[in-house]
């Protein structure tokens, strides 16, 4: 029978992978949501945004060097997530309590494993360490698998609207004001018609729609990351339309989410540089 000193340290060397995969998969959960979404404009983010932006990358920093020195990790990882939550205030609970869960796991574990270890047959070890090594590679396989999905699916596999598209059926409209946050020069109305099919039909600006089409925009799993809309329109305009300076596209994708008798999202006109949102806000006529 085990002993008590056995079990804490066979816990203590479980926990230590468990907490170790999964910060590795949330850092590379960061990574490809700056990949696909790209890094934030920092010129026009305030001193505020800067500071939780640091908090942020300090939090990713913990978590990578608990891989060496558990004990920093850990306490680059709580203090960095409380920091953030002092700043932002959304982020003091939900999900995001993972984060100093897995910085006080590997604390723990540094804590219990830096002792002597129970004696123990050498190939026991061995086996141990060679099937926690798979389980790692398979899981951080399976996780980058379903963030490529994500990322550059369009719209993704295994993507299922939480409503009927037939729900989404009816005239749409909305005028848009804003590009990434800053007032446009002149306002561009939108008028869009969704059959029960999911087809799309109307204009944006004085562009007439061609081609769109309503569809689904995340998998079980973006939905569970909270990443991506439910749904996006897209599709091809008559002639390129202008956002803002001599900015302007002639294709758009609108990724939205439904509520009530609104689709809330944004609107991106595609052209050679970055696209840049528009904010958009569909009302049912």
């Amino acid at each position: 029978m085990k002993t008590f000193q056995e079990l804490t340290w066979q816990g203590a060397a479980a926990g230590r992978w468990v907490a170790r995969i999964a910060g590795s998969l949330i850092v590379l959960f960061a990574l490809a949501f700056l990949i696909g979404e790209g890094f934030p404009d920092l010129a026009k983010m305030g001193a505020r945004e800067l500071l939780i932006l640091l908090a942020l990358g300090c939090l990713a920093l913990g978590l990578v060097v608990a891989w060496l020195w558990e004990a920093w990790g850990g306490l680059i990882t709580v203090f960095a997530w409380v920091f953030v939550s002092v700043l932002a205030k959304g982020m003091a609970g939900g999900w995001a309590l993972l984060l100093p869960a897995i910085g006080l796991l590997h604390l723990l574990c540094w804590w219990r494993l830096r002792g002597t270890a129970p004696a123990r047959p050498a190939n026991a070890a061995a086996l141990s360490r060679f099937k926690l090594h798979y389980v790692f590679w398979g899981l951080l396989g399976v996780f980058l698998l379903l963030c490529a999905n994500e990322i550059f699916g369009n719209p993704p596999l295994m993507a299922r609207p939480v409503r009927p598209l037939e729900e989404m059926a009816g005239t749409w409209s909305a005028v848009l004001t804003t590009v990434s946050g800053q007032p446009l020069i002149a306002e561009i109305p939108v008028v869009l018609t969704i059959e029960p099919d999911g087809s799309v039909a109307g204009t944006i600006g004085d562009a007439k729609l061609t081609g769109g089409r309503l569809s689904p925009n995340r998998s079980w799993f973006g939905r569970l990351m909270k990443w991506r809309t439910e749904f996006v329109i897209q599709g091809i305009l008559s002639h390129a339309v202008q956002s803002c300076g001599d900015t302007k596209g002639d294709r758009f994708s609108a990724p939205v989410n439904p509520a009530a008798q609104e689709l809330a999202g944004s609107l991106f006109l595609w052209h050679p540089g970055p696209p840049a949102p528009l904010g958009l806000r569909l009302i049912k006529r």
